[in-house]
Order: C-alpha cells, then structure tokens, then sequence
C-alpha cells in the first residue's frame, strides 16, 4: 500500500475531521499582506485546536476553550494580526524576504475521537522592480574600429534575472555576451556585460537589454511514503484546494520496495490553463535526469491541458532509509516578467560628424530613474565594490 495516500484517506474520511481548503499563496511580493485559510470539517466532532505552522515551527494557535482563545509566538517573517486571525484564519498584516516557507495548518478534535490532521503548503516571496535594466559604461561618441564595452544592470531583485542583449533589434552574438549570474536566495542586482568592436559597413546601431525573471504562482506537491512502519501523522506537504484545482497525482507505484527492484511510476499535473513544471525528489533529494521519462503535455478540448513526467530507477541500499523509501513529485506554476532597458543610439545617418554621439530614445526612462533614489545608491555601491575588488 501507498502508505502517505492511504493515511491520508483515512484522516479524510474514517477520524471524522477533514480537510476542506487549505489556502496559501504560493507567491507573493514582498510587503504583501497574506490571509492564511485553513478549511476543514469537523463531521460531528469538536475542535480542540488549530494550529499554524512555518517551517514547522508554531507560531500561532487557537483553543476555543482558553481564555483567550488565540495564541501567537514572535517567529521572524511572521508579522501576527492577532486580531484579525480565528479558528479558521490566520492574517499577517506584511511581509519580507524572511516570511518565505511552508506554511501548515494543524486541526485537532476533542475526546473521545481526539484526531489529528496536518497539511502545508510552500509560499515564496518576491521582489519584483518596477524599472527597468539600465546600461552603463556608454561613451560619448563612437568611431568604426572602437570598442564597444557597456554593463547591462538590473535589480535588486529576487529571484535574479536573466539578461539578453539585443543589438538592432536582434539578439547579440553568444561571444559579444559575458553574463553573470548570481546566487542565492535573496534579493541581488544581475549583470551582464556586452564587448564587441565596431566593424564598416555599419550605417546604423542602436543597443538594448532585456531582463527576465520567472514568478512563481502556485507549488503543490504529492509524497508517497513506502514501506514498513510509517506513521500517518507526519507532516503532509500536500496541497489542498477545491475541486478543479488539485495537485498532482502519482500513479504506478507499489506497496513495497526492496534493493534490486526497479521504481516505474508517474506523475501527472491537474489540468490547467498552464502548464506546471513537474519535478521529482527522493527521500527529499532531486532526482537525476537520466531517473526521468518526459512525456508530450495532454491538451483537452476545454483549453486546458496537464504534464506527465516519469521517474524510473533501481533501488539502492542507498535509497532505502530502513525500510521506508519517499517519492515526492512537485508541480510548480509559474510566468515570465520582462523589463526591457531604454534603447541607445550608438550609430545612426543623422551623424554626420566623424564622432558618433549617443542618444537615449526614451524620455520615460528619465522619470523612473529619478523616482527610484534608492535603487541608484545600492547600484552605485555594487559598482564601488566591483571596482575596489
């Protein structure tokens, strides 16, 4: 048997109290305020507790038979409107890059059933710039045969950006382009820098840089818990939504494995507009690539459509953790935001002096460079610290 699944049931349907909703997003920006739902049905029985957790780490609970009946405890990141949470809510007024992590609510019934139930979900914080890239180290007038060598900047941000270069309104050369990129799970400034040489017979050249960044939207996960001797009271990261909006579902797996045998099951995301990315992980670790069976997405006459990603491998003693082995496949929905710089002019037929002068196209860009002090200074102490290094 599917020990986490069938658990799961068990709680659902046989201990009186299920799960209904369990609402976290799974992105927000940072300084968001953030409304925590923890839906359930008692079927009879009464509440004894609910409690929240982050990283499963308490930090807020409500007892209706104390006086009084809501409880919190100072966790950073979690910014507690006491007032405003209840048994079936929990509101942080804000957040920061701190607030990031796996939300999970806990309800308990009373005697004589005293059941327990335990569901999370991930929630990531995002820090998302209204400006756009800028470029620096622009020279005043360009000739044939210069060298061009400008920076593309942009941020902070988090999570970091992807940086294109585009050069006449087409993508630059892999050799024009040195990119960095950074790491990390803060906020950061990306960088990318373009050289080339300015080569006859150019007429016109006119530069630009584009930043990408994904946005993460929604994370739901399914584990599966095989083996001897696992307790159904674990903590369970799986995602509870209404109907329509499931997570992902793991089909072909068996009641047991042992070293030798060969794991040979799937993973399927719900249908949705979008297509998630799938990923697997053993005993909480990323699966190797040559682990994984990719399969075409399943499009349905309604519009929507879903992922399939296989997972097949032999077990190793390694695998196995006693005799319990977990599989976790994990759906992530998530959409691409671009900020695109000023175009600048390097070249172009209205020079007709042996200098080529540079022009910005763009009168916006001004605007939102003088409205954005802040970001100007942290950029500036990038560049000093590029420069003393």
């Amino acid at each position: 048997m599917l020990l986490l699944t069938v658990a799961f049931l068990t709680l659902a349907t046989g201990f009186g109290v299920r799960f209904s909703y369990l609402g976290v997003p799974g992105s927000v920006s940072r300084g968001d305020p953030i409304w925590l739902d923890c839906g359930y049905d008692l079927e009879g029985d009464e509440l004894y507790s609910v409690k929240w957790y982050k990283d499963n780490v308490e930090f807020y609970r409500f007892l209706p038979s104390d006086k009084p009946s809501a409880q919190m405890y100072s966790l950073d990141g979690v910014f507690l409107d006491l007032l405003r949470s209840n048994a079936t809510h929990a509101f942080l007024y804000t957040s920061d890059l701190d607030t990031e992590g796996t939300y999970g609510c806990e309800v308990s019934t009373e005697v004589p059933s005293f059941r327990t139930i335990k569901a999370g979900k991930e929630l990531r914080v995002h820090v998302i710039p209204k400006e756009g890239p800028r470029i620096y180290g622009v020279q005043k007038s360009y000739r044939i045969g210069d060298f061009v060598n400008m920076t593309c900047l942009f941020g902070p941000s988090k999570p970091p950006a992807q940086i294109t270069w585009y050069i006449n309104g087409e993508e630059a050369p892999v050799p024009y382009v040195s990119p960095t990129t950074p790491s990390g799970d803060q906020e950061v400034i990306s960088e990318s820098r373009l050289s080339f040489a300015l080569e006859a017979p150019l007429m016109s050249l006119s530069v630009r840089c584009l930043a990408s960044l994904s946005q993460v939207h929604a994370t739901s996960s399914l584990e599966l818990i095989v083996g001897e001797g696992t307790s159904g009271a674990e903590f369970q990261r799986i995602l509870h939504v209404p109907p329509g909006q499931e997570g992902p579902v793991i089909t072909g797996g068996l009641p047991r494995y042992y070293v030798g045998d060969i794991v040979d099951v799937n993973c399927s995301s719900a249908r949705s507009l979008d297509l998630p990315q799938l990923e697997w992980h053993i005993n909480d670790k990323m699966a190797r690539p040559e682990f994984l069976t990719p399969y075409p997405p399943t499009h349905y006459p309604d519009g929507l459509s879903s992922a399939k990603l296989g997972l097949q491998f032999r077990v190793l003693s390694e695998h196995l953790r006693g005799d319990e082995m977990r599989l976790k496949c994990t759906a992530t929905h998530s959409s691409i935001i671009t900020r695109t710089s000023a175009e600048t002019l390097l070249l172009g037929d209205n020079h007709r002096s042996s200098g080529f002068h540079t022009s910005d196209r763009s009168s916006t860009a001004v605007t939102q460079v003088l409205s954005s002090t802040l970001n100007w200074l942290l950029i500036l102490m990038y560049l000093t610290k590029r420069t003393l290094s």
